[in-house]
């Protein structure tokens, strides 16, 4: 019978040997090295804590969660809790691994891991600057290690202190220079800064590190297209179906690949937002001048108004099931058809007000409409949208009467406001895209951030002013105060990141004006 001195040393034999596995990859040796320890010693603490992160490693966190419920018995340090968090976050139990995360920290207020995932939970639920203060934390502690470098970087971004956001990013690179991750990042700074060739340079080095990164690629199309390069970004931009859970729909249908379409029906499939459909159907008459006959699939509330394009056959909502021959998702048009920069200039109106619609009698000499808020789900809306009390400055301009075309939670903001009696709320009368519409129709000039609305009174030829955050959507191109999509569309760009008062006055100045001419 082995004596207990001898036992001993067998356990470190087989603990040694377990780690030196370890050290050489071999997961499987050193599992069952660990698996030997436990048959000799079943609450061995070192074996079920290794065993456990082998577990987890492997995606079995419920068989690690109950290892390290075992080595509980023989002790409970910040490790050990933060581990159990582990499981828990793995397992889908945020609360308990919050809890578990917190009992770390209060074994061990300067445990690193446990910051840094408690930094990273904050971060996932929005909750930024209680994420900054513990990345600052980890930072005085020396724990910011490649991953903590580019997250703390991604949280300073969105906080829009961009300068510090590019710090971090940059060291993120240094440290890990083989990861695409903080190129792809410092270019998103970079083209909020309007530094177009500099950001497309840290993508293209992103690509060479990973040739299968799908944001790398998404990211570079978005840059290219910004500066004018169509033809590589709109094939760049069918990398967005690459990306995590943007998969293209699957279909009933082949994809058109450029095949003759006389005598064919295409679907064009709906994707992305309300004033991407308003603004690609402009396409559909070059697709029917092919001999196709085109049926655009599009949102609820939307399809009287865009069956008014030309090459229009008809609409369905989404969905519908419809006899094609072929299919190709809407913002995949430019890319199918070769489209330019040059093939853009001077594009007519191309949309009507649906016969039908109910007019709108508007008062006032000069009538211009506001919108201040788009979709609040956009993942850009806090930068592109204002603030209602941002635009007071435009209330002062004389001779003008304000109507809101603001819909959704926003629009209430109107009633709320302490100059309320100043501008018509239409919101009540917009019940779908026709009656927008008719709306845009009956004013003299629209004042719109970035939204469906633009889009709209753009493809209506109506005068429309648009306010553009630094950093713009692609669609408004780089430095220009027009666009080619919309010719009677002027852009008024913020000159500093998530500064508005300049660029709110200087449309003020230019509304003086206007509304000082005479009207034609």
């Amino acid at each position: 019978m082995a004596h207990a001195g001898g036992e001993a040393t067998i356990l470190d034999g087989l603990l040694a040997d377990a780690e030196t596995a370890l050290a050489a990859g071999a997961a499987a040796r050193a599992t069952g090295l660990y698996h030997a320890v436990l048959s000799m010693s079943p609450d061995h603490p070192a074996a079920l804590r290794q065993l456990g992160a082998l577990e987890i490693n492997r995606g079995s966190p419920e068989t690690a969660l109950a290892l390290f419920e075992r080595a509980k018995a023989k002790g409970l340090d910040a490790d050990l809790c933060h581990a159990i968090a582990t499981c828990f976050r793995m397992i889908g139990r945020p609360g308990l691994a919050r809890s578990a995360l917190a009992a770390a920290l209060s074994l061990d207020p300067g445990h690193a891991p446990s910051l840094y995932d408690q930094a990273l939970e904050h971060q996932r639920r929005g909750e930024l600057a209680a994420a900054r203060t513990l990345y600052v934390k980890l930072g005085s502690l020396g724990g910011l290690h490649s991953k903590a470098l580019l997250n703390y970087g991604v949280v300073l971004y969105r906080l829009g202190n961009l300068v510090a956001a590019e710090r971090w990013f940059q060291a993120a690179g240094q440290v890990d220079p083989a990861s695409p991750l903080p190129f792809i990042n410092l270019a998103m700074v970079y083209r909020v800064w309007g530094f177009l060739p500099q950001a497309i340079a840290c993508l293209e080095h992103a690509i060479t590190l990973a040739p299968e990164n799908a944001d790398a690629h998404w990211n570079l199309a978005n840059a290219l297209l910004t500066s004018g390069d169509f033809k590589r970004g709109f094939a760049e931009y069918e990398w967005r179906f690459r990306r995590e859970g943007r998969g293209e729909r699957s279909m009933s249908m082949p994809r058109w690949q450029g095949q003759p379409l006389a005598g064919k029906t295409l679907l064009l499939a709906l994707e992305q937002g309300i004033g991407d459909v308003i603004h690609f159907v402009r396409f559909a008459d070059r697709l029917a001048a092919r001999g196709a006959s085109v049926i655009v699939e599009c949102h609820a509330g939307l399809q009287s108004l865009i069956g008014t394009a030309p090459g229009v056959s008809r609409t369905v909502a989404p969905g519908t099931p419809v006899a094609a021959d072929f299919y190709l998702p809407l913002l995949s048009v430019p890319q199918a058809l070769g489209v330019t920069l040059d093939d853009l200039q001077s594009m007519p109106a191309y949309l009507g007000v649906p016969a039908g619609t109910r007019a709108f009698d508007l008062a006032g000499r000069f009538k211009a409409g506001l919108v201040w808020r788009g979709n609040p789900q956009h993942e850009n809306d806090r930068w592109r949208s204002v603030p209602l009390s941002l635009l007071l400055p435009l209330l002062d301009v004389p001779g003008v009467t304000y109507y809101s075309l603001q819909v959704g939670a926003a629009a209430s903001e109107c009633a709320q406001a302490p100059w309320r009696e100043r501008v018509t709320d239409l919101a009540p009368r917009l019940t779908d895209f026709a009656a927008t519409a008719a709306a845009v129709s009956a004013l003299d000039l629209v004042i719109t951030v970035d939204t469906a609305v633009a889009h709209l009174a753009g493809a209506l030829g109506k005068p429309v002013w648009l306010l553009i955050a630094q950093g713009n959507d692609w669609r408004w191109l780089h430095e220009r105060d027009d666009t080619p999509w919309y010719p009677a569309m002027r852009l008024f760009r913020q000159r500093k990141h998530r500064n508005w008062q300049p660029t709110v006055k200087l449309l003020a100045a230019a509304l003086a004006a206007l509304a000082a001419e005479p009207l034609a």
